[in-house]
């Protein structure tokens, strides 16, 4: 099934689309809302890397907002860029933590014109767009719904660490009321990767 747009179609199939989507594509691009914050950038980051680890022949764009100095730690982050790499429409697009294509900016157009577009968020706001629709609102993040949609043996200490990063950010250190046992579940899974949640925290 190619869509989540039937409500018949589990969580589960919707990851297996996913996974098909991205071995078939030959141009991948993604993007997040405009003035990125740490959940927008761990999640951009976060997919970005999952993807290039396992499949560094594919052309992948990370298209968002320049990011402040701080991010500058995280792997991949000088990939970030404005600038559109190929000529045509990418095979496959995918909106992170974006409530509405508007939110995409600068860069609604590309996700408009892409062949294949997958929409992952987790705001209560998004009423659902694209082709295929990861939209989790009692998730604290849309990190949080990414890692449900990764594997698990394919999640790197770099992965991980940008993940950790966004749920963080989003739970204000898991201070908020969005903060439940499923996220802590997530961060503590994140965490047996190796990554330094203190040095996350810190920066």
């Amino acid at each position: 099934m190619s869509t989540d747009k039937r409500e018949n179609v589990t969580f589960a199939e919707r990851k297996e689309e996913f996974e098909r989507q991205v071995q078939t594509a030959q141009t991948i691009a993604l993007s997040g809302h405009m003035n990125p914050d740490g959940d927008c950038i761990g999640s951009c980051l976060g997919l970005y890397t999952y993807i290039v680890e396992q499949y560094p022949e594919k052309e992948v764009t990370l298209f968002l907002e320049p990011v402040q100095d701080k991010f500058s730690f995280l792997k991949y982050a000088d990939q970030i860029t404005q600038e559109k790499k190929i000529d045509g429409p990418y095979d496959l697009f995918f909106s992170l933590d974006c409530s509405d294509t508007d939110r995409l900016h600068d860069f609604k157009g590309y996700f408009e014109e892409a062949k294949y577009k997958i929409c992952v968020d987790h705001h209560f706001t998004n009423e659902g767009f694209g082709d295929l629709r990861f939209i989790v609102p009692d998730a604290s993040s849309t990190c949080e719904v990414l890692f449900d949609m990764f594997d698990w043996d394919k999640i790197s200490l770099e992965c991980a660490q940008d993940l950790y990063m966004g749920i963080v950010h989003d739970t204000g250190v898991f201070k908020h009321t969005n903060t439940t046992r499923k996220t802590m579940e997530t961060a503590g899974a994140l965490l047996e990767k190796g990554i330094h949640s203190e040095d996350i925290i810190d920066r």
